[in-house]
């Protein structure tokens, strides 16, 4: 009776119900955190014109893979912290399939709500955890194979369902250092076997639900995982490649944009710089940076705000943001080597910054980042690059940046493969 009564209204009345469900799916979308999520091949790469589909384009970048010239590289593998989850995405009880470091792992959840990261591989015969793998016993692995036990804790087997004699001291499986943190979860590594050296900064404002995560983006990029970084050393590429507003209808892509345009209509206006932070935590490097926009020259008001970007070791830059009127916020950058040329590039922001503020930054954000992703996709990396005065600090960020490498770290060779592979400090 209700649905037929429904039916009549809708029949009655049709324009006036597709208006109706329209605005609140703008309403929606609108309101809806950000999730802007770009895959490899999305966004900084170039597929031809006409623009190839479907298998064609995927020959292609498997051709751009094989033919780039990559150039001198560092090891790929740099020692730190990495990001390797948002919290809110690993459920209590979870097993959690992860690639960092050219591999494969395990992350868990216990019941108890606690994080941990294996190997993913059973010391038994080898069947794979993160397929039919169960959490047991608070913070235990079942293999999906046989059903032995192992503590995510300490990775020893605890119990072999099928055989009550003495447990073989060789039934372990490897167990990774890692920490949750700022809505985060890292995890550690180390080419020489080192404990962890620093600490990953704690955000007040977000332990206490001060500031609330208002949306993200991620990207995957194909480049070196210093070629990220760098850029905020890079003072000069600025008031270049980010200095015109993305166009709306050309988005982020610099193949369609006019780069050389010294007064665009919409603009933004940098000043920045970047220093190591001190000799007590040299592990962290510093850029401060300040912006505003302009519209045909005339400064927009409530437009400015004031930057102090924290990197803390290879892979993790915490953003601390003052928009003045707007409010206060931190946007935690984190880049994951997933594998010697594919890094994961994730943006969160956590504020007491209006939803539709916050929402503009970071469309905007992305946009200029990916304009970025278009370098790095397709550049060589010099070991010895030409700089002239105002470039900006890039040796010294450099010189700062080799503090993570050591003579163990991995390498690419020529081949593609590594020198040798990642693994974790307890395996030492």
């Amino acid at each position: 009776m209700l649905l037929e009564q429904v039916w009549e209204y809708i029949s009655a009345h049709p324009i006036s119900c597709f208006f109706t469900v329209l605005i609140i799916y703008i309403i929606h979308i609108t309101l809806k955190p950000l999730n802007r999520v770009r895959r490899l091949g999305d966004v900084g790469l170039f597929f031809g014109k006409p623009e190839l589909k479907g298998v064609y384009r995927e020959r292609q970048l498997e051709r751009l893979k094989l033919l780039r010239r990559v150039g001198e590289m560092p090891p790929v593998f740099p020692n730190g912290w990495y990001c390797v989850c948002e919290s809110e995405k690993l459920e209590k009880n979870q097993i959690m399939e992860i690639t960092i470091l050219g591999q494969f792992l395990s992350l868990i959840r216990s019941e108890s709500g606690a994080v941990y990261i294996t190997d993913s591989y059973c010391p038994h015969i080898g069947a794979n955890f993160n397929i039919g793998g169960r959490v047991v016993r608070d913070n235990c692995i079942q293999c999906p194979f046989h059903g032995w036990i192992f503590s995510a804790e300490t990775g020893k087997c605890v119990e072999v369902p099928y055989d009550e004699g003495r447990i073989p001291e060789q039934a372990k499986v490897t167990t990774w250092p890692c920490i949750e943190r700022n809505q985060n979860i890292y995890i550690w590594y180390h080419c020489d076997g080192a404990e962890p050296e620093w600490e990953i900064p704690e955000i007040s404002e977000i332990t206490e639900g001060i500031w609330k995560l208002g949306g993200r983006t991620e990207h995957e990029v194909m480049c070196h995982i210093q070629e990220i970084p760098e850029n905020g050393a890079d003072i000069a590429h600025l008031n270049y490649l980010h200095k015109s507003a993305p166009p709306i209808t050309k988005g982020s892509d610099i193949i369609k944009t006019d780069l050389s345009d010294p007064q665009p209509a919409v603009q933004h206006v940098w000043d920045g710089k970047w220093e190591v932070k001190s000799d007590e935590d040299k592990h962290c490097g510093v850029m401060h940076l300040n912006q505003y926009m302009t519209i045909w020259g005339y400064r927009v008001p409530l437009t400015g705000s004031k930057l102090i970007a924290e990197q803390h070791g290879p892979g993790i830059v915490h953003m601390i943001f003052d928009f003045g009127i707007w409010g206060k916020g931190v946007v935690f950058q984190t880049v994951t080597p997933e594998e010697p040329l594919l890094q994961r590039v994730r943006f969160r922001i956590f504020s007491n910054i209006p939803w539709f503020f916050v929402k503009f930054f970071m469309t905007v954000e992305a946009m200029q980042f990916e304009r970025d992703v278009f370098v790095w996709s397709n550049k060589k990396y010099l070991k010895s690059p030409l700089l002239v005065r105002n470039d900006g600090p890039i040796q010294k960020h450099r010189r700062w940046y080799s503090q993570f490498y050591t003579e163990n770290s991995p390498r690419m060779l020529k081949d593609g493969s590594l020198s040798n592979q990642a693994k974790s400090i307890f395996d030492w």
